[in-house]
């Protein structure tokens, strides 16, 4: 298992290979966090087009398109497409997650859950993330709900502290 650590939107563009529906599912969590996306497909689902701000480049892919990208995310529904952008991410440093082979990349993304400044990540490390999906669901559950409002607070008594110091 690797470390996991909240990776912010100002790191770059997150490119996106393949338009099916672990494509769309990555897709959505990228936007939700704020996240610039590319996609690279040949074909999209429908439901890519309500998603704003999120670049559609229609055809296959080519390693380079991985040059210059914070993050990449191969989940096309073609095997050696997301071998081939996991080899090409990987020879060009950038970190990559490969949807059916977690070994072939560099990162896998946790189940999370969000609630305004607050999130909540499981990770069974690619293992099995339905499992990983359903101990978060658990989790928040036990948690309850609020906790976005009490991270709000706690960061208004951080900076009132940090003030305080000056």
């Amino acid at each position: 298992m690797g470390l996991l650590i909240d990776v912010q939107p100002s790191a770059g563009v997150a490119l996106v290979i393949g338009g099916g529906a672990v494509a769309l599912r990555k897709v959505r969590s990228l936007v939700e966090a704020g996240f610039a996306v590319e996609v690279v497909a040949p074909v999209v689902r429908p439901e890519f087009a309500a998603l704003g701000g999120v670049i559609v480049t229609r055809r296959a892919f080519e390693p380079g398109d991985v040059l210059g990208r914070a993050l990449v995310f191969a989940c096309a529904d073609d095997r050696e497409a997301n071998a081939l952008a996991g080899r090409a991410a990987r020879a060009a440093g950038v970190l990559v997650l490969v949807a059916d082979e977690a070994e072939e990349g560099t990162f896998t993304s946790p189940a999370v859950y969000r609630d305004g400044g607050f999130a909540l990540a499981v990770s069974t490390g690619g293992a099995s993330p339905g499992l990983a999906v359903e101990l978060r669901d658990q989790a928040v559950a036990a948690l309850g709900e609020g906790l976005g409002a009490a991270v709000e607070a706690a960061r208004g008594i951080r900076q009132d502290a940090r003030r305080r110091r000056l």
